[in-house]
C-alpha cells in the first residue's frame, strides 16, 4: 500500500461513514488507516512531539486526560490559560508559548496570503496584550477564515493539471509540465514558419515541387523537425534556393542588358533631327558618371548607360516625326500587350479555379492529391477525401430551370469556403459533384465533416425567385490508409457514394456512429 492508496481509503471511509470532510476528521481517520498499515508518518505524531516538549508537570496532567489529537491538546492548553490565576504567572508565560509554537507549525503549512498575514497579525496582538480576552479574538478571526471557502485551493490546482492527486508538489510538477510542452509546441509552430520562409526564393515566385512539398509538411506538421532526414533534406533545399535565386539574379541582369543595347541601338538608327540641347545630354552624361560604384554587375550597367549618352551627344539631330509615328506603334503594342496579359491572368485562373462556384478546379483537385499522395508515400502523412454530390440534381434544373440550378452550385461553393479548414482543399469535380481533400485527418475526422457539410446543406434555405428549393447531398468519404493506392482510393470513395445514393441519399457512407 502507498500513501496515495491510503488518501483514497481515508476519503472512502469518511464517504462511507457520512463524516463531514473537515481538515481534522481527514487527519484523524488517515492517521488511524496508516497506523493500521504499519506506516510511520511524521504529521500523526505532531501531537507527542509537542508534549515532549512540555514540562513533566504539563506532561503528568495530560496523561490524566484523553488527548488523541492536536486539536484535543490545543483545547487542553486553552482550557489551562483558562484555568490560570494571576500567582501562576510562570505557568501562563510557558502556556502561551507552547501555544504560540503550536499555532506557529500549523500555519506553516498553509501556502495562503491571507493565512499568513492572519498569522502575522496574531502573533503581534500576543506580543502586546497575552491575556483570556486576546486569545478569544484570535480564535474567533481564525474559526472566520478556516470556515471561508476561498482557501480551497487543491480544486482549482487539480483541475489546472487536469488531475486527481492531493499532493501540491506533484500538481505544481505537472502544472510546470503542461506549460512547457504547451511552449515547446508553439515555439516549434513559430519555427517551421521561420523555416518555410527561408525556403522561399526571394526573387521568384516559383518553386519545385520538392521544396513546395516539404514546405506544405512543414506548416502542418512542425514536428518533422526533430527528423535527422528532414534537417538534411532542409539544408539542401536551403541551397538549391539560393542558386535559384542567383540564376533570376543573372537572367534578370541579362535581360537589362539586352534592353539597353537595344535601346542605344534603336536612338542611333532613329537619329534624324532632335529637340534636345547638346547642354542637356551634357548633364545627363555628368549625372551617370558620378553614379556610386556598387557592384560589378552594375557596372556594367553603367558603362552602356554612358555609351548611350555619347550617342545622344554625337549623332543626336531631330527625333519628332520618326518619335512620334513610333510612338502610335507602341501605343498599338502596349494594348495588345494589356489584352494578352489579361487573357493570360484569366486563364491562369480558370486552369485551377472553377468560374461558377470559386472553389479548385479539376485540374487543380489532381495537382493537390498527387502533393497530398506524395506526402503520405514518403513521410506517413494520412489524409482523407470525400465525394459530395447533390441529391436529385436534374429534378431541379427540370423543374426550376438550369439558372437555379447554377445559384444552388454557387451557394453550396460558399458553405464549402465557409466550413472547411484552411489546410483543407475543396473543389468541383465536375456537374454537380465536389471532391473535398483533407489532409493530416484520419476517417472519422472525414465523416465528421462530411456530416457537418450535409446537415448545413439539409437546412440551409436555397431560396430561387422568391420560392424555396428544397436540397440534400449525399456523401463517400475513404481514408488513404485502407487502400493500396490513390486511384483505388478515389474508386472506393467514389463507391461509397454510390452506395449512399442508392442507400436513401441525404446521407454520408459509411455513416458516422455517435456515442452515447
Amino acid at each position: 500500500m502507498t500513501i496515495n492508496d491510503i488518501v483514497k481509503e481515508t476519503i472512502q471511509t469518511l464517504n462511507s461513514k457520512k463524516i463531514p470532510l473537515t481538515p481534522h476528521h481527514y487527519q484523524r481517520t488517515f492517521c488511524q488507516i496508516a497506523a493500521s498499515n504499519g506506516f510511520s508518518i511524521e504529521e500523526c505524531r505532531a501531537k507527542e512531539k509537542f508534549i515532549g516538549k512540555l514540562n513533566e508537570t504539563m506532561q503528568q496532567d495530560i496523561s490524566k486526560y484523553n488527548v488523541n489529537t492536536l486539536d484535543e491538546l490545543l483545547t487542553y492548553l486553552v482550557s489551562s490559560l483558562n484555568r490560570l490565576t494571576l500567582g501562576n504567572s510562570g505557568k501562563q508565560k510557558l502556556v502561551t508559548i507552547t501555544l504560540i509554537k503550536y499555532l506557529l507549525e500549523m500555519i506553516a503549512r498553509f501556502p495562503d496570503q491571507k493565512s499568513r498575514e492572519l498569522a502575522k497579525a496574531s502573533m503581534e496582538r500576543i506580543e502586546h496584550l497575552c491575556d483570556l480576552n486576546t486569545f478569544e479574538i484570535i480564535t474567533q478571526k481564525w474559526e472566520t477564515l478556516l470556515a471561508s471557502k476561498g482557501s480551497d485551493y487543491t480544486a482549482r490546482l487539480q483541475m489546472l493539471a487536469k488531475s486527481k492527486s492531493t499532493d501540491f508538489h506533484q500538481l505544481l510538477d505537472q502544472i510546470e509540465k503542461m506549460l512547457d510542452e504547451s511552449e515547446a509546441e508553439e515555439s516549434l509552430s513559430e519555427m517551421a514558419s521561420i523555416v518555410v520562409a527561408s525556403l522561399t526564393p526571394s526573387l521568384t515566385q516559383t518553386l519545385d515541387d520538392e521544396i513546395s512539398t516539404l514546405s506544405y509538411m512543414l506548416n502542418t506538421t512542425p514536428e518533422l523537425l526533430h527528423k535527422k532526414e528532414i534537417r538534411q533534406q532542409l539544408k539542401a533545399l536551403i541551397h538549391k534556393r539560393i542558386e535559384i535565386d542567383k540564376t533570376e539574379v543573372k537572367d534578370r541582369i541579362l535581360s537589362i542588358d539586352e534592353i539597353l543595347s537595344e535601346v542605344s541601338t534603336k536612338i542611333i538608327h532613329l537619329i534624324d533631327n532632335t529637340d534636345v540641347s547638346y547642354e542637356k545630354v551634357k548633364e545627363i552624361k555628368k549625372e551617370l558618371i558620378n553614379v556610386d560604384k556598387e557592384t560589378k554587375d552594375f557596372e556594367t550597367i553603367k558603362q552602356k548607360l554612358l555609351k548611350i549618352a555619347d550617342s545622344l551627344e554625337f549623332e543626336t539631330k531631330q527625333l519628332g516625326t520618326i518619335m512620334k509615328k513610333e510612338d502610335h506603334v507602341i501605343a498599338q503594342m502596349q494594348t495588345k500587350i494589356k489584352k494578352l496579359e489579361q487573357a493570360l491572368k484569366r486563364a491562369k485562373q480558370e486552369s485551377k479555379t472553377d468560374f461558377l462556384t470559386g472553389l479548385v478546379s479539376k485540374r487543380g483537385l489532381d495537382e493537390e492529391l498527387n502533393r497530398v499522395d506524395k506526402s503520405y508515400r514518403r513521410y506517413q502523412i494520412e489524409y482523407s477525401i470525400g465525394f459530395f454530390d447533390i441529391d436529385h440534381f436534374k429534378n431541379i434544373n427540370d423543374t426550376y430551370g438550369h439558372e437555379a440550378g447554377d445559384l444552388i452550385l454557387k451557394q453550396l461553393g460558399k458553405i464549402f469556403l465557409e466550413q472547411k479548414r484552411d489546410v483543407d482543399i475543396v473543389g468541383r469535380y465536375g456537374g454537380e459533384e465536389f471532391l473535398a481533400i483533407l489532409p493530416n485527418t484520419p476517417l472519422h475526422g472525414a465523416q465528421v465533416f462530411a456530416e457537418k457539410i450535409r446537415e448545413h446543406v439539409e437546412h440551409f434555405k436555397f431560396v430561387y425567385k422568391g420560392e424555396a428549393v428544397p436540397v440534400t447531398i449525399s456523401v463517400g468519404v475513404a481514408n488513404c490508409t485502407e487502400f493500396d493506392n490513390q486511384k483505388i482510393l478515389i474508386e472506393e470513395a467514389d463507391k461509397r457514394l454510390y452506395t449512399a445514393k442508392t442507400g436513401g441519399r441525404n446521407r454520408v457512407e459509411p455513416p458516422l456512429k455517435v456515442t452515447v
